[in-house]
């Protein structure tokens, strides 16, 4: 029998609870059709309220999996084709996030060495080598150039950066084409500035001339070659503009009509060469604290003797701890983040590390229920069965890092990707959980605080489906309501 530590329950659930169900959705179509009977579902009869859902001509032709347990039982309270595989999304963020806070500890760090080696009076090589943090932005390069400065420093010979730590191509080969000129499946290398995206802003300008184009990061924008076919139209102009990119090129075509009254339009770019951005970016915030530069190199390895190295360290950017970085990863769904975590599970170069199946396996996790060739849920190669997710989520609660897995989940109308569903419900606060969105596919899993004070773990994926992603959230979301108001009714 699996038991929740006492702490666990007192951390996640203690918490004020909404007699009676109120839906006040804005925009669940559900809600509107949904009426409160205040009658008593029994698990028991859980199953036909559920498949009465499901049933709905909308959704009947995709493919469910569900799965709902007591966190302290091995035995379902409802389950449909709990041992499908079926596509995860980012609910594979949760493979990743657990089997990296398994192997390297809540505390573990992502720290980037910078080293300064003098070769002669007044002249100095600056080398940077990449560990994949994802963390680093513009402002600890700031920092860095004002350490420089403090030291006296005005010139630097050669600049190095190194960006081969994390071994693996940039882009995973299993991602859809049409994805990876966006921010959500950035390039992943081992050298990271402001999460390798950009962000371009269109505004209307003059009725029938092209929209007004702005990035908001000019070194980044270097890297896109733009072809404005745009428009701008008058006030009753329906949005409709596009940005189509040109296969193994960075060019994007720019089509269609913003209104002239429209607000601005903003789209959220990969940056496609991040190693010669973190340069750029790097020589020009040098160059602005008066630090000239001579000569800048980016390479995969350095052949230099290791000690001489480590003799000249100059600074280390420090990542926040893994207990922050996995935090982003589900909470946000961070793709990025996730990538780096997985990279680190596969390619520690430091140690002899075990691959993810194998920490997972001794987790007690079947490794032939689930598949992964991303640790993100980008790739629709990802394949899990819904008892395999349960399975990972109360195991993992049984663990030293039951709390801090937990922490990293978002919660019901609070924080993270749960922020706005739940709003003033029965489940308000009450949810632990990890959503997975992919076209023709949503999912949530997590752990369900209901009225009874019982701790419920459940699976809930469509595959498979016509509906748009919010429809099928929807449905998810009204069959969370009907377990939450469950009860197991004893009496019959």
């Amino acid at each position: 029998m699996i038991k929740l530590r006492e702490n666990f329950v007192q951390i996640i659930f203690y918490l004020p609870l909404t007699i009676g169900l109120i839906l006040t959705f804005d925009k669940l179509t559900f809600a509107q059709n949904y009426e409160d009977e205040s009658k008593e579902i029994c698990e028991s009869n859980l199953a036909q309220e559920i498949e009465a859902i499901i049933k709905q001509p909308e959704t009947a032709k995709a493919t469910w999996g569900i799965v709902v347990k007591k966190i302290n039982s091995s035995d379902n309270i409802y389950q449909l084709n709990s041992d499908k595989l079926l596509i995860p999304a980012s609910n594979a963020k949760l493979f990743t996030t657990a089997g990296i806070l398994l192997k390297l500890g809540a505390d573990f760090q992502i720290k980037t060495p910078v080293y300064l080696q003098q070769k002669i009076e007044k002249e100095f090589n600056l080398i940077i080598i990449g560990k994949g943090d994802p963390s680093l932005d513009s402002n600890k390069l700031e920092l860095l150039a004002q350490k420089l400065k403090e030291k006296g420093i005005n010139r630097i010979n050669q600049l190095t950066i190194i960006d081969g730590y994390l071994a693996e191509t940039k882009i995973n080969d299993s991602w859809e084409y049409s994805d990876i000129y966006y921010y959500y499946a950035v390039p992943v290398n081992s050298l990271i500035l402001n999460e390798n995206a950009v962000t371009l802003t269109l505004k209307p300008s003059q009725i029938n001339q092209p929209v007004t184009i702005n990035w908001d990061d000019q070194i980044a924008s270097r890297q896109w070659i733009i072809k404005n076919y745009t428009l701008t139209g008058d006030e009753k102009t329906e949005y409709n503009i596009k940005i189509t990119p040109i296969f193994t090129t960075s060019i994007l075509h720019l089509t269609g009509e913003l209104a002239i009254s429209a607000e601005v339009d903003k789209w959220r770019l990969a940056i496609p060469q991040p190693e010669q951005y973190f340069l750029d970016s790097l020589r020009e915030i040098l160059n602005n604290y008066g630090i000239a530069i001579n000569k800048t190199e980016i390479i995969a390895d350095y052949d230099s003797d290791d000690n001489q190295l480590t003799n000249n360290l100059f600074f280390e950017f420090e990542s926040p701890k893994l207990r922050e970085l996995i935090k982003i990863t589900n909470q946000e769904s961070n793709n990025l983040f996730a990538e780096v975590l997985f990279k680190y599970l596969a390619n520690q170069p430091l140690d002899s590390f075990t691959s993810l199946q194998e920490i997972l396996t001794d987790l007690g996790i079947d490794k032939n229920s689930y598949q992964l060739k991303d640790g993100s849920g980008l790739s629709r190669h990802n394949l899990v069965t819904p008892s395999t997710l349960v399975e990972l989520l109360q195991s993992i609660s049984q663990t030293k890092y039951g709390d801090i897995f937990l922490d990293s989940l978002a919660i019901s109308g609070k924080n993270g990707t749960l922020k706005n569903r739940f709003l003033n419900s029965i489940v308000t606060e009450n949810l632990y959980g990890k959503t997975g969105t992919l076209s023709g596919a949503s999912i949530l899993s997590g752990y369900l605080k209901r009225e009874n004070q019982t701790t419920l773990v459940f699976s809930i994926i469509v595959n498979n489906s016509t509906q748009k992603s919010s429809y099928l959230r929807n449905v998810i979301d009204k069959l969370i309501l009907l377990i939450a108001e469950s009860k197991s009714c004893f009496y019959q």
